[in-house]
């Protein structure tokens, strides 16, 4: 049995144990109080400051000064005043926090308080910081130029320069990637080693919705901009071409008689004419023959795709090419060259006329898989032109591939000089660019991602011709 001391004792145990259980309950009743009343003032204090940065951009465009009064005034009116010295008022013009800051034409309205505790005293909490801010612009579109623009939103490393060599770029390099597939931080623009990259136009910027790596001995000019935001892709209203007849017949531009065998599989060979049916690759020489023989092509659907080497040189007349499966492959010492007439063609390849203007649009047929497109053979000449014609939705586009392609393009300056004149456009795919030796000259480039190996030679993205990505921005936007 138990005495009369020990239920006396056990008694007095439970009622230290409800005595602190109540204290317990009271002490998180009393946060959950004072946490559901800072929720509260910050409801109030966000739909103040939407209202206010709204306020503010009807003038934001206009004047400064009266988007700033405007928007302190709606503030007041929601109760919230900068003069009070328990609450913090700020305005921005342009914005200092969310996607579009240091952009012109946005206003940035911040309100912060300090509001006494009802029941934090216990816990030695007197007051409880509460803060918001709303970013704001009036109906406008902003307009960006650019020389490459990532398209990909997670891709780790969207845009990656590496080796030794150098890209020189006359408009702003932008990479949308959050770099979100990461393993570790999220880079989504990454420059390592001694590679360097030069943007040489005023105000240019190396901008990035991710974080920006700059790691290694070499160096980067632009202006970085981490955290920012996303550029629309210019051209991704822009439909594919419709699928054209097969090309006509090449023609021979050299001197020796008679003239070699068309290859078969390509327009104009009485051998294998190319066949939609059947696809297959159109081979530059088909096997062996004579060295140096130049051929012209013409605009029109090759199924089956093309393939340049052995030192031969192939020529483009002004249009569309549409290749059908199989890419398009220069290597092996062949040329291509882009010419406004067959008469600007010449046996020699350093004796033409470059000119003209083409667009080689990359896709597939249903029996032929999509293949790349490879620019890179050492010491040859290559030279193309964009499309040339103000009429046609194409003008100043002399890549375009396929959306649902993944093959990559590789464009490489390859120990000479090679030039791209115009936009090449590769929504689905990355870009592999590659000086090695020689230069590379682009204008802009628009790819999914990007591989830059400068490897001792130079990149240049010019700029003289392409698209603005455009923002349309109204009313809150942060």
């Amino acid at each position: 049995m138990s005495s009369t001391t020990d239920r006396a004792r056990e008694r007095g145990q439970v009622i230290v144990l409800f005595a602190g259980g109540i204290v317990a309950l009271l002490i998180v009743a009393a946060l959950a109080f004072d946490v559901g009343m800072m929720l509260v003032e910050r409801r109030d204090q966000q739909n103040a400051a939407d209202a206010a940065a709204l306020g503010g951009a009807r003038f934001v465009l206009n004047s400064s000064t009266d988007a700033e009064t405007a928007a302190r005034e709606l503030a007041r009116d929601n109760g919230f005043d900068d003069a009070n010295p328990d609450e913090v008022v700020n305005v921005f013009i342009p914005a200092i926090h969310g996607r579009y800051a240091g952009l012109p034409g946005f206003i940035e309205v911040q309100i912060e308080a300090q509001r006494p505790s009802i029941f934090g005293g216990i816990i030695g909490r007197a007051t409880w910081p509460v803060g918001a801010f709303a970013v704001a612009t009036n109906s406008q579109n902003l307009t960006f130029s650019f020389s490459m623009l990532a398209l990909d939103p997670t891709e780790c490393k969207a845009i990656a320069v590496s080796g030794g060599g150098v890209v020189e770029a006359w408009a702003s390099i932008q990479s949308n990637s959050s770099g979100a597939d990461c393993t570790g931080d999220p880079i989504g623009f990454s420059r390592t080693g001694t590679s360097t990259i030069d943007v040489l136009a005023p105000d240019a910027t190396c901008r990035v919705v991710g974080e920006l790596q700059d790691a290694g001995s070499g160096s980067m000019t632009c202006t970085t901009a981490e955290n920012s935001f996303a550029l629309p892709d210019p051209l991704r209203y822009l439909d594919a071409p419709a699928m054209p007849d097969l090309a006509a017949d090449m023609v021979y531009a050299g001197t020796v008689t008679p003239a070699p065998t068309i290859p078969k599989n390509c327009p104009g060979s009485l051998t294998a004419p190319p066949d939609v049916d059947a696809p297959a690759l159109c081979k530059i020489p088909a096997t062996g023959g004579p060295e140096n023989v130049p051929w012209i092509m013409h605009p029109g659907l090759y199924p089956g795709g093309i393939a340049v080497s052995q030192g031969r040189t192939v020529y483009l007349m002004p249009g569309i090419y549409w290749i059908g499966g199989g890419g398009l492959d220069i290597g092996g010492g062949g040329s291509i060259l882009t010419i406004e007439d067959e008469l600007d063609a010449a046996p020699d390849v350093a004796d033409a006329t470059w000119g003209g203007g083409v667009m080689i649009y990359n896709s597939e047929l249903p029996n032929a898989a999509g293949g790349p497109i490879i620019l890179n053979s050492s010491g040859a000449t290559m030279k193309l032109k964009a499309l040339d014609d103000p009429s046609s939705d194409y003008n100043d586009i002399v890549i375009f591939q396929d959306r649902a392609l993944t093959t990559s393009v590789t464009l490489n300056g390859s120990s000479s000089t090679t030039e791209v004149e115009g936009i090449v456009y590769v929504p689905g795919a990355q870009v592999k660019l590659n000086g090695n030796g020689g230069t590379l000259i682009l204008d802009q480039v628009i790819a999914n991602t990007y591989d830059i190996n400068g490897n001792g030679g130079t990149i240049k993205v010019l700029s003289r011709t392409g698209v603005d990505a455009v923002i349309v921005a109204a009313g809150l936007v942060d």
